[in-house]
């Protein structure tokens, strides 16, 4: 990995008034939009996050007035810092990187301490509480849109050409995977508004400091959806990710903390099933481009094997109905 140049470094303490910099960089964290860099100055400690893919000024700012908008209502998380000229991006010609870099004020986590499901339960009912103004806009395919059959086909065809390991994981659960596009209809656009869209154990997170309380991190992704998609996006995860009575939990918690949403059809689950399909095509993708790097050839069969252990599928969603008391 190439580590954040002294160009960069030196770029976003001056255009972000982060103060003198007193220390190499020292890498945090790799996601799927970007990496993170930890930069200390004579100020603080900051998270200087550089993006891997594109990134616009107008989108950046988009998703820091609903963080704003998130913190004034009570959610804890690290403040966004805006340049000298009240920017959120600084563009990569002035960052010396491919997409520029963005700058938050630095969170120290828990070492290896996970959040419960039901306190990730009790941060969505915040979120999908709150006051928001203006329209959300109109929620893009990723997050609404099935493959479809010829997609699925298209998918399955390039593993089997690439002769994936994967591939067989794949060719069990297609009949599967293509039944749950079933669940996927357009959103209500009475009922969208700004949600997170990245909820889980990655990114609601435990503080080192005030009493290890949580912090939500990566609100880079947000934007339209329905608040009760959004919470079952976060309920297929945790059941996936620890267990189905974990997930029980964080809907309980979300009731207990006067969240809106309610799980009740398997539309409710159309995000979910949505996402799980655009992701399975990425990463099945990525992971097959000769053209990529080894790295993230790497962390796209990782994903791969975890979504394809235990996907999403029509019984799945009537098992978590039933287990929500909801079915």
């Amino acid at each position: 990995m190439e580590p954040l140049s002294a160009a960069t470094v030196a770029a976003a303490a001056w255009l972000f008034d982060l103060g003198e910099v007193t220390g190499d960089p020292i890498f945090a964290a790799r996601g799927e939009l970007g990496r993170i860099w930890r930069v200390d100055t004579d100020r603080g400690s900051w998270a200087v996050k550089e993006p891997l893919v594109p990134a616009f000024e107008r989108d950046a700012a988009t998703d820091v007035r609903f963080q704003l908008t998130a913190h004034a209502a009570g959610i804890p998380l690290p403040l966004p810092r805006l340049t000298r000229d009240q920017r959120v991006l600084l563009p990569a010609d002035q960052a010396a990187t491919a997409f520029g870099v963005r700058v938050y004020h630095w969170v120290d986590l828990a070492p290896g301490e996970l959040v419960t499901a039901a306190e990730i339960g009790t941060v969505a009912a915040r979120l999908h509480q709150f006051d928001q103004a203006g329209d959300p806009g109109e929620a893009d395919a990723w997050f609404t849109e099935p493959l479809g059959e010829h997609g699925w086909a298209a998918v399955v065809d390039a593993a089997r050409r690439g002769e994936a390991d994967w591939a067989p994981a794949l060719e069990r659960w297609l009949p599967e995977l293509i039944a749950l596009d079933s669940v996927i209809t357009p959103p209500d656009a009475g009922l969208v508004r700004i949600c997170h869209r990245d909820l889980n154990l990655e990114n609601v997170r435990r503080r080192a400091a005030d009493g290890g309380g949580v912090v939500v991190l990566d609100w880079e992704n947000s934007g339209p959806a329905q608040p009760e998609r959004e919470l079952a996006t976060v309920i297929c995860d945790l059941a996936a990710d620890l267990s189905p009575a974990a997930a029980r939990d964080c809907y309980q918690a979300y009731l207990a903390a006067g969240g809106p949403g309610r799980l009740r059809a398997t539309t409710d689950f159309a995000m979910a099933a949505a996402v799980q399909g655009h992701l399975l095509e990425f990463y099945n993708r990525r992971a097959l481009d000769p053209d990529e790097t080894p790295e993230n050839k790497a962390r796209s069969r990782a994903r791969l094997a975890h979504l394809l252990r235990q996907p999403i599928t029509l019984d799945r969603v009537h098992g978590l109905l039933e287990l929500l008391g909801e079915s």
